[in-house]
């Protein structure tokens, strides 16, 4: 049998040391609660004897600890003690779990009969103590445990008076001495009492400190160093006594330079140096100061970003300097993420402008450029030139469309999909990309994969990054597509500095090319930054890859190292419930004419003179209007002849969408055509909502335009 003696008077514990020897037991040993409850955690005793009175953790609060550990509970307690006051006492012992209490002196085989009874009950399934529930309220447990030490102070205190009592008066001066002197001693007993808290208290705020705390002397050596900074260190604490900051935290100017920290060339101008000489010097403190030190990480340097604070102390009648460090390296990464993010909208932003006002202009050249070739003749020497003119402008629209899907302005036609499915369904397609020097692997996830997703635009996303491995590996290597499901915990997210915890599928597209630098990774989302040759890329295809990700409410990342290849990650929520499809609106192939009025708004003056004039060469009546408001206003004025509203979505003073709503109170049956440099969402929302809203996106060609209106007013 184990047994655990937790007795703080070196005698009484070995005496029972010996006794449980005697009768074969294991006997482990601890000198107070404390340690008590370290050693029963770790060797989980049978059996505990414990003292009642002890430093630091007596023997009530080692019980308590015991009972509310449930590994520990059923560990038989017995209370050994030579204070005892009564049933009290004893009561309150057994109301915490002990399974009895023998008051000292007692004889050991008596006391090894009790041992023995109470481990044949508590093996029997009999008398085990446990607390009463009533004595689990704190305020009771202190109320009992107070009444208890102020009736033993109270018998010591008779106890002292009788015997004073008893002493004849020719001690008189004798007591008066004694009782100044008790005084004395319990006045520094109090002091010294007060001092040690003081002191544990400091040391445990000095080592627990979530900071790297050195205690500096006056020639700024370590004098102290918590565990933080041991831990930054990479060294014991003890190796750190005795060293400059410098020489602890591994600058790599103090390991440069033979005379040691302080007395290099780089010294002179360094923060640490510089912050503790004027604490020392002034006594002035100061608060966290930004610096960043040259250090040394398994031979290879690293910039550590810290904030330093230093206080002047008085230790021992020696002045010192207390500095604490604070390594701010995982703040400053999701700094950097967070304005990378920010940098990253902000862009988006511009490029969803910028392609609004591109594809207004496109539009324009669209219409123009269809209105002239249907007045030309077939052999007509110029239509070769207006067709090249559409043809290039046909390249710039999807340059256009490439950067609404980076700002993830262009909607997408989601709908539950497998992706295992989409990855199957451009495998052959992928092996032609990459061509034959590059040998390609593609492990699916067992099960499938459901997600919310544009299918043709996650297509997109697999070619994009399959050409851009293929350009990574001119001369050929390996690149390996995966599927799975994983869940996003709480470490991610923190890791990251964004998203939301769940279930995702996950695809990793990884190659064996020539991979990148952190600077490069950066950059490598931002729209037209590329690292080919000049005139070999648009920079767009990893920027469309962000935006459809994002659009999807997904996450991408990317790992990679010169020489070592490069990793793409790509996150996409798991979804479970199916949806209903939409039914597409079939549209006209030939364009035909018609005789209908149009109130079309536009606020570009160029498209706005090109849809007018396209509209009635064939033959429609057109009212326009430059905005939204003016929209409203001549609808109220020829309402009765309007047959059909053609408005542009982005419009000043009112866009198209609010106009819109305003005339629907008017004519809840009105039709619409929503025309935009972007799809917004609130139209393709609309749009499923409402049978009579129907959208175009810019540039349109004009007989697509045409052949959408004539399907509209034909319904």
């Amino acid at each position: 049998m184990n047994v655990l003696i937790v007795e703080d008077n070196a005698d009484d514990r070995k005496l029972l040391h010996y006794t449980l020897e005697f009768h074969g037991c294991t006997v482990l040993e601890a000198h107070d609660g404390f340690e008590g409850v370290s050693q029963t955690r770790l060797h989980k005793p049978d059996f505990i004897i414990s003292d009642a009175l002890m430093p630091r953790m007596d023997g009530y609060q080692f019980l308590r600890a015991v009972k509310a550990d449930p590994d520990l509970a059923s560990i038989p307690f017995l209370f050994h003690s030579a204070v005892y006051t009564g049933d009290a006492e004893v009561g309150l012992a057994l109301s915490l779990g002990a399974a009895a209490f023998v008051v000292k002196p007692t004889e050991p085989e008596i006391l090894w009969k009790k041992i023995c009874a109470i481990m044949e009950s508590a093996a029997a399934g009999q008398n085990v103590a446990t607390p009463s529930s009533i004595n689990e309220s704190e305020e009771h447990f202190l109320r009992e445990y107070g009444r208890i030490i102020a009736t033993k102070l109270e018998e010591k205190v008779g106890e002292l008076k009788q015997s004073l009592a008893l002493q004849t008066r020719a001690d008189e001066e004798l007591r008066r001495l004694n009782e100044e002197l008790t005084r004395e001693i319990a006045e520094r007993q109090k002091a010294e009492k007060t001092l040690r808290a003081q002191e544990q208290e400091l040391a445990a705020i000095f080592e627990n400190a979530p900071f790297v705390m050195l205690l500096l002397d006056e020639g700024r050596r370590i004098h102290r160093a918590n565990a933080l900074a041991s831990s930054l260190a990479g060294s014991p604490v003890a190796g750190l006594l005795e060293l400059h900051v410098g020489e602890a935290l591994r600058c790599i100017h103090v390991l440069d330079a033979p005379e040691g920290c302080g007395f290099g060339p780089h010294c002179q101008t360094c923060v640490i140096r510089q912050t503790v000489l004027d604490t020392l010097e002034t006594g002035k403190s100061h608060h966290q100061f930004d610096m960043s030190l040259p250090h040394s990480v398994n031979g290879k340097e690293q910039s550590l970003p810290l904030l330093l604070s230093t206080t002047k102390v008085i230790v021992a009648d020696k002045p010192m300097i207390l500095l604490s460090i604070q390594d701010v390296s995982e703040l400053k990464k999701l700094e950097a993420q967070l304005l990378h993010a920010q940098k990253m909208e902000s862009i988006g932003t511009l490029a969803g402008g910028v392609a609004h006002d591109f594809n207004n202009i496109l539009t324009a050249i669209f219409g123009y450029g269809d209105i002239a070739l249907m007045s030309m003749s077939a052999d007509d020497p110029l239509r070769q030139h207006i067709e090249s003119m559409l043809q290039a402008s046909q390249r710039a629209a999807t340059l256009a469309k490439d950067l609404l899907l980076f700002s993830r302005k262009q909607v997408s036609d989601r709908k539950h999909v497998d992706l295992n499915g989409i990855v199957r369904s451009v495998e052959k397609f992928l092996f032609r990309i990459i061509g034959e020097d590059i040998s390609c692997t593609i492990r699916l996830d067992s099960g499938a994969l459901p997600v919310l997703a544009d299918a043709n635009r996650i297509e997109q996303v697999l070619m994009n990054l399959a050409t851009n491995a293929r350009d990574a590996m001119p001369a050929g290597g390996s690149l390996s597509i995966v599927t799975e499901r994983i869940l996003l915990d709480d470490a991610f997210v923190a890791a990251q500095g964004y998203g939301a915890g769940g279930m995702y599928a996950l695809l990793t597209f990884t190659d064996s090319g020539e991979g990148m630098d952190d600077d490069t990774c950066q950059q490598i989302f931002d729209p037209f930054f590329t690292t080919k040759e000049l005139g070999k890329g648009t920079g767009l295809g990893l920027a469309v890859v962000y935006g459809i990700v994002k659009q999807h409410d997904g996450y991408v990342t990317v790992s990679s190292e010169p020489g070592r290849g490069t990793a793409f990650r790509i996150y996409l929520p798991l979804a479970m419930a199916a949806e209903k499809e939409g039914k597409a609106v079939a549209m006209s192939k030939k364009p035909a004419r018609g005789s209908e009025t149009i109130l079309l708004a536009e606020d570009d003056d160029t498209v706005r003179d090109m849809a007018v004039s396209l509209l009635e060469s064939f033959g429609y009546n057109v009212i326009s209007a430059v905005d939204g408001v003016d929209a409203v206003q001549k609808y109220r004025d020829h309402g009765d002849k309007i047959r059909l509203l053609l408005f542009d979505v982005i419009m000043p003073n009112k866009n198209g969408i609010d106009a819109y709503d305003d005339i629907r109170k008017i004519s809840p049956d009105i039709q619409v055509i929503f025309a935009s440099g972007y799809s917004a969402e609130a139209v393709h929302q609309k749009a499923q909502e409402d049978a009579n809203v129907q959208a175009i996106s810019k540039p349109y060609l004009p007989s697509s335009l045409l052949a959408l209106i004539r399907s509209v007013l034909d319904k």
